[in-house]
């Protein structure tokens, strides 16, 4: 039997306190562990564009225990106004993947509000992975 190569990179995750935020920390938290690397966690913000830039403290206590759990390291990044463009830096810094929640949205909302996750798609270095719960 052949072992997956240990990579010297991060995996990457966009973290929220919603459920599919949840489901993308377990899943980027279980690729760590099995590429051996650690965890980059990225908070992501509401979309309403008057919400506060914060990393809640249900987020922050979510990933500490997640990363233990797992037995990964983890650094939560503070937030940045624009998540994409802190994603897509984090790609190209040697990151194995970028993980990302996602949910159902309505053609409009995604054309007012923009979309993170097809910016990031789009322009990441690396491999992108949705998550949804």
């Amino acid at each position: 039997m052949t072992e997956e190569p240990t990579s010297t990179g991060a995996v990457v995750v966009a973290v929220t306190d919603r459920p599919e935020g949840a489901a993308a920390l377990a899943w980027a938290l279980d690729r760590a562990r099995t590429l051996g690397v650690g965890v980059q966690a990225v908070p992501l913000t509401s979309d309403a564009p008057s919400s506060p830039v914060h990393v809640s403290a249900e987020v922050r206590r979510t990933v500490e225990e997640g990363a233990r759990r797992a037995g990964v390291t983890a650094r939560l990044h503070a937030p940045d106004p624009d998540v994409a463009e802190q994603l897509i830096r984090l790609s190209g810094a040697g990151a194995d993947v970028v993980v990302l929640p996602v949910r159902k949205r309505s053609a409009t909302m995604k054309y007012l509000m923009g979309s993170i996750a097809q910016r990031v798609i789009g322009e990441a270095e690396c491999p992108v992975v949705t998550v949804r719960s």
